[in-house]
């Protein structure tokens, strides 16, 4: 498995955010839960296909005096911030970006608590060593967690996530074979995210991602 697993989208305020989102699209996203030491919450709607998108925002009964939801607290507005690709097993991941030149991050099991109270957990990995921010995708193995996309309200389908990359850039053999359900162009760093939704087409474009640090 190789393939576009979500779009994450950084905000100042997550209510704020839900409230837009709700407005454009007619579709509520639901709340995912806390990220504990990190300063932050979520949100989430389905586009269906084991793809989502992902809304993170401060949380504000956390500690936001330094950390990155104190950085997503200065934000002005909402924003493409980086993706992700879905993978089984990291470590293959970590192998083939060390060949090409690229820091592997450490594969770390994160977790969740949902509304609920019900616990997910999964593992995460960077890749550092390039300045392109969150055009280089982070990754994700769900382990035997229940996958987003099956358990959010389905905002509509992704119609287009193209992502641009500068000719020759290790980027590019990091991504090769390209994840299924990316196109990749080439030229300045861009992403340009469309999806279908009950008020109709939505678009996302950034030429700036900043990404998470991992």
């Amino acid at each position: 498995m190789n393939q576009l697993d979500h779009v994450v989208i950084a905000a100042p305020d997550l209510d704020a955010a839900k409230r837009r989102f709700q407005e454009r699209t007619g579709i509520a996203p639901v709340d995912g839960g806390q990220h504990v030491g990190l300063g932050t919450r979520n949100a989430l709607v389905s586009f269906g296909s084991g793809r989502y998108l992902e809304i993170i925002a401060p949380d504000p009964e956390q500690d936001l005096s330094s950390g990155f939801g104190a950085a997503l607290a200065e934000l002005d507005d909402e924003s493409l911030l980086h993706w992700a690709v879905r993978v089984v097993g990291l470590q293959s991941v970590a192998d083939h970006a060390t060949s090409i030149g690229f820091d592997a991050g450490l594969i770390r099991r994160t977790s969740r608590a949902q509304p609920d109270g019900t616990l997910l957990e999964w593992e995460l990995m960077g890749v550092s060593g390039h300045d392109l921010g969150g055009f280089v995708p982070f990754y994700i193995d769900w382990l035997e967690c229940p996958h987003p996309s099956d358990t959010t309200p389905v905002v509509g389908a992704l119609t287009r996530f193209e992502l641009t990359l500068p000719e020759g850039d290790n980027a590019r053999r990091l991504l090769d074979p390209a994840p299924d359900g990316i196109t990749l162009l080439t030229g300045e760093p861009c992403l340009r995210v469309k999806f279908e939704s009950p008020e109709g087409p939505i678009d996302y474009e950034s030429r700036d991602l900043t990404g998470f640090s991992m």
